[in-house]
């Protein structure tokens, strides 16, 4: 829970166990240990965020925010070819880009694609922050975000679909980018 524990604030990490197991490393090393383990700036900050996520009920929050997530999710699988499936869990997603073939595209060892850079460049220019590991297209707001945020950046992230779907060689489906047009317009 390294990220979870402070936010990504400072490096953190715990880990738990039952009594048994550490009455049982009371009086034995494990042989290993941590540079900062317990240093007062972590534990200070992972105190503080740890009681924001309890008095926030940030936990519940994501819950009810989940079927959302997962419903825009799965609207840009049904939207757009060039995405295979997604997964979630929470407010974390990752989509699965395939090409024309409906192979992945790039293995991670290899160098992205060009259709990725124009991807990239267009997912910035919405206006997006994001995680690229390609094949995979990674999903995680923050856990505060609000349900309209959430539909503008899933929004914008279509937008930016749409240049890898073209990129990739697919056809776009001009009849819904006209649907889209005039819903906007209304």
């Amino acid at each position: 829970c390294a990220k979870g524990i402070s936010s990504s604030a400072v490096p953190m990490s715990m880990v738990a166990c039952n009594e048994k197991i550490l009455d049982y490393f009371e009086d034995k090393s494990i042989g290993w240990g941590s540079t900062y383990a317990g240093h007062p700036v972590a534990m200070a900050i992972s105190y503080e965020n740890t009681k924001y996520l309890l008095q926030n009920n940030i936990v519940g929050r994501v819950q009810s925010l989940a079927p959302l997530f997962e419903s825009r999710l799965q609207r840009l699988v049904e939207d757009h070819p060039c995405i295979k499936q997604y997964r979630a869990i929470g407010l974390f997603g990752c989509l699965d880009v395939q090409d024309i073939n409906g192979k992945n595209p790039k293995l991670q060892h290899q160098a992205a694609h060009e259709a990725f850079f124009a991807y990239k460049e267009e997912f910035l220019r919405q206006g997006l922050v994001g995680l690229h590991r390609y094949p995979h297209i990674h999903c995680a707001p923050p856990l505060s975000i609000t349900e309209d945020e959430m539909i503008d950046g899933f929004e914008r992230l279509d937008r930016a679909l749409d240049v890898l779907d073209e990129s990739l060689g697919f056809r776009v489906n001009r009849l819904r980018d006209l649907n889209k047009e005039a819903i906007t317009a209304v």
